[in-house]
């Protein structure tokens, strides 16, 4: 397809991913890249780890020499505006980009409590402002119990930091979790210390300041909103795209004739029906891949489960699979040390795993999550 012009939109793992897997399957058309970020394409989940710390520098996807043997021409820095289905053009700050196939991985954004005067953390530049809050007998309120909120409380208990966590839920993660497997979380905070304000929500703040519902008022230094993300679609209002929770596709990533999704602004069918966003980086590495195919002809629809994680004190939580809040949940222990592994199921079937350091049994129980195998056999071959 030599003369074909590919334009990816979002210098995220996923675009990029999606510029390798088209040049390792020889393409060899040209390809433009646009970011609205100035830094090349990076790692987000050590921002709330690792580097909030300060224990390592950012960590970049490719090095910028190799860049030159993608043969691509990088945009950063560039904020699109529109896309432009009947001309095939994306818009953007700089001028029109013109395409014959283009792919949106924006990503998302985080949420926002109006009139909330927080910082947020999605990007290098967050974390980067946030680090230097996080110094010993420091204070800092975090709103939101989810996965950046969790890892956050933990980073900043780490720099001996004070930490209090504000959530309108009775447990963090508990909508993703369930109320069996969040509590373990809770737990496992609380024994680090972590102050916990839970089935409450913000009444009132400053940048210093949070007044709670239930009347509690809490002197911070920092303010950080954790309430998750929504998919980075506002420019692509009025395109002509069906936007329903993100981008919707087909299960090969497709949303219109020459126009594909990947990462966290996707919503890609299941092809039974149903459709899901999968906010993990796993999963923006497959799709990238799967889109890469379809593509050059080759569609394939992307059957790997879900699989996610995050690193907690030292913890490393893995999950896989697609677990509801209100699934059957049994929590076994697994292994010499005895680590908690949940196991998920409907109707007497597996249908996911979260395991608490105990990435073995979550990763051998990979094809059993993908048939759906019954819960009894799961269980006699973990002889529990």
């Amino acid at each position: 397809m030599p003369d074909v012009k590919v334009v990816i939109v979002g210098a995220g793992l996923a675009g990029l991913r999606t510029v390798e897997s088209l040049r390792d399957k020889g393409f060899d058309g040209e390809i433009v890249l646009v970011g609205e970020e100035v830094h090349l394409p990076y790692d987000r989940p050590p921002l709330s780890k690792h580097v909030l710390r300060g224990e390592r520098p950012p960590m970049y996807l490719r090095p910028e020499d190799d860049y030159t043997d993608l043969e691509l021409t990088l945009r950063l820095g560039t904020v699109v505006t529109a896309l432009d289905l009947a001309a095939k053009t994306v818009e953007t700050t700089d001028g029109p980009i013109s395409y014959d196939q283009v792919v949106i991985a924006t990503g998302a954004i985080p949420r926002r409590l109006p009139g909330l005067p927080g910082q947020v953390l999605r990007t290098l530049d967050d974390s980067q402002a946030l680090a230097p809050v996080l110094v010993p007998g420091a204070r800092i309120g975090i709103v939101g119990a989810g996965l950046i909120g969790c890892e956050v409380a933990a980073s900043a208990r780490a720099k001996d930091v004070e930490v209090h966590v504000v959530d309108v839920l009775p447990k963090p993660l508990v909508r993703v979790l369930g109320d069996t497997v969040a509590q373990r979380v809770l737990d496992l905070h609380e024994q680090h210390g972590v102050h916990f304000h839970l089935s409450t929500g913000v009444a009132s703040a400053t940048s210093t300041r949070l007044e709670l519902t239930d009347g509690t008022v809490l002197e911070v230094d920092a303010v950080l909103e954790a309430m998750g993300v929504v998919p980075a679609t506002g420019w692509l209002e009025g395109s002509g795209l069906r936007l329903d929770d993100g981008v919707v596709c087909d299960e090969h990533g497709q949303a219109a004739d020459g126009v594909w999704a990947v990462g966290d602004v996707a919503r890609w069918s299941d092809g039974r029906g149903g459709s899901s966003r999968r906010e993990h980086w796993t999963s923006a590495t497959e799709q990238a891949v799967t889109v890469a195919a379809a593509v050059l002809g080759d569609r394939e629809a992307l059957t790997a489960p879900p699989y996610w994680w995050s690193d907690q004190y030292d913890v490393k939580l893995q999950g896989l699979g697609i677990a509801r809040s209100d699934d059957d949940v049994q929590v076994v222990s697994v292994g010499p040390k005895q680590r908690p592994l949940a196991l998920y199921s409907r109707d007497g079937r597996l249908t996911g795993v979260v395991g608490f350091s105990a990435a073995a049994f979550v990763m051998r129980l990979r094809p059993e999550v993908i048939e759906g195998a019954p819960l009894a056999e799961v269980l006699a071959a973990l002889e529990v």
